[in-house]
């Protein structure tokens, strides 16, 4: 695969407007059972609520894994569902974009936890002080489908958009999905340890593939886990603004949206 040529229906089409005071998180690989940093994440979350955060976007590999329907009844999934309802109920929008851990989520999870998906990112404007919006746009995914050398997780990656998988996923009993979803993450780490770092990484060309694909000056992702924030292109010149946001710890690796409609990291 060429490394420019993204995967099929891989360029984000919904149109968000992300407001003043907006935060930015990303793979959190949360468990889904539950366990110490899963508390961490609720009382976070409850604590924004306090602070009227009118969005939160959610970049993808929300919990570490997610099997289908089923996994709402577990004990933590259902405690970080009722957290991000609680936030919903109060006024603010979680936008979750789900990533190779969690591909799988869909209208349950919606329901039981008020979110709104979107299954291959979205693009943005960003408000303006005067209260209109920003010149540009930004594309917002998770960014697995930017590792357009590895083409081996980027047929996984359409297996698991697969309607049938998605349809067996719902009927699946949870314990044989959850044994399933283990034995293949097993298997992608063993597979990964051969793979050269150019092949696993995201790919300066598909990002700016992306951009143009979706007549974006900036494109926003997780996956990478290392935060950055740096311009692709010619020094001197006008390049794609690439931010990656970092794999959530608390209350560091969070980006958001200013009272000047700017983009950039942030702390709680």
């Amino acid at each position: 695969m060429d490394e420019a040529l993204l995967p099929d229906g891989s360029i984000p089409s919904a149109q968000v407007a992300l407001r003043a005071g907006a935060r930015i998180i990303a793979d959190l690989h949360l468990a889904p059972g539950g366990d110490q940093r899963t508390e961490r994440f609720i009382a976070w979350c409850d604590a924004l609520v306090a602070e009227s955060v009118p969005q939160l976007v959610v970049m993808g590999d929300f919990f570490d894994t997610w099997v289908g329907a089923k996994q709402t009844r577990l004990t933590g999934s259902v405690e970080v569902l009722a957290a991000l309802k609680r936030l919903t109920a109060r006024g603010t929008d979680v936008l979750m974009i789900p990533g190779n851990r969690d591909a799988l989520m869909g209208a349950a999870f919606e329901e039981a936890s008020g979110a709104v998906l979107y299954a291959e990112g979205f693009v943005a404007e960003l408000p303006a002080p005067d209260g209109g919006l920003e010149h540009g746009r930004v594309a917002f995914v998770h960014g697995d489908s930017l590792c357009t050398l590895d083409t081996g997780y980027q047929r996984l990656r359409r297996l698991w958009r697969w309607g049938f998988t998605r349809w067996l996923s719902r009927r699946m009993p949870l314990w044989m999905a959850r044994w399933v979803a283990a034995r293949l993450r097993a298997q992608s780490e063993t597979r990964k340890a051969f793979k050269l770092d150019d092949q696993k990484s995201i790919r300066p060309a598909a990002v700016a593939a992306l951009a143009a694909a979706s007549h974006a000056s900036t494109v926003v992702c997780g996956h990478a886990h290392d935060a950055r924030d740096e311009s692709l292109g010619e020094p001197g010149a006008d390049g794609v603004r690439f931010v990656v946001v970092g794999a959530w710890e608390w209350r560091d690796d969070l980006y958001g949206v200013d009272a000047r409609g700017r983009l950039g990291a942030c702390r709680a």
